[in-house]
């Protein structure tokens, strides 16, 4: 239940953007949209009830990620997100706080949520809005040329991130951590990667990939 005396024009024209996208898809693994309503003071939005709160909380609690889990949720992202991208739906803000848990403490099923900054891309063009979150946008959206690949980048940042606890670009503010981004690198600090399989690291690093021309 959202006030409109809360909401600039502008945030109401987002939402309802938001909804017109959300409602038309159907996948396991993104937040079902139900139904919206409205009066003159509030908006009213009807979900699927998911109770199991973050992902990023989650984190949080365990500190990092078993592979095998870090697999599990990968596996189900990557799958919401072909859906999307088949359906010409870019998500643009991959980040752990944008997925839930169906049930606490359980990640055989995840939604992805948020999909404020969303929008239906056009394969013979190029998007150009710079938007996302510091820590999991990606390198091509900094430089204001992209399409819908910049998702993948997200994930790979969210699979670095599980597994090892700590973000693969870092910096003392925003503009530190976007010029890392933009940069690319990244390193192995080998107590983080204990346990952890080389085809994990393979996983990532082609999904961390700085030029997408190719």
């Amino acid at each position: 239940m959202l006030s409109k005396k809360n909401l600039t024009e502008k945030e109401l024209k987002d939402i309802a953007n938001e909804i017109l996208i959300v409602k038309e898809l159907d996948h396991p693994n993104i937040v079902k949209m139900y139904e919206e309503y409205e009066d003159h003071k509030y908006l009213y939005i009807v979900t699927e009830l998911i109770k199991g709160g973050e992902l990023f909380d989650e984190l949080i609690r365990r500190k990092k990620f078993t592979e095998k889990d870090c697999k599990r949720i990968v596996k189900q992202l990557l799958e919401a997100l072909s859906y999307c991208h088949a359906n010409n739906i870019v998500h643009k803000d991959m980040k752990p706080e944008n997925i839930l848990l169906e049930n606490k403490g359980d990640i055989e099923s995840i939604k992805l949520i948020d999909f404020g900054t969303a929008q239906r891309f056009d394969r013979k063009k190029k998007m150009t809005t710079v938007i996302g979150t510091p820590y999991y946008v990606a390198p091509e959206v900094l430089r204001g040329s992209y399409d819908e690949k910049c998702d993948i980048w997200g994930v790979g940042v969210i699979m670095f991130i599980l597994l090892s606890g700590t973000p693969p670009f870092n910096g003392k503010d925003d503009d530190a951590i976007m010029r890392a981004v933009a940069k690319g690198k990244y390193e192995f600090k080998p107590a983080k990667w204990k346990g952890v399989s080389h085809g994990a690291k393979d996983a990532w690093d082609k999904m961390l990939v700085l030029d997408t021309t190719d």
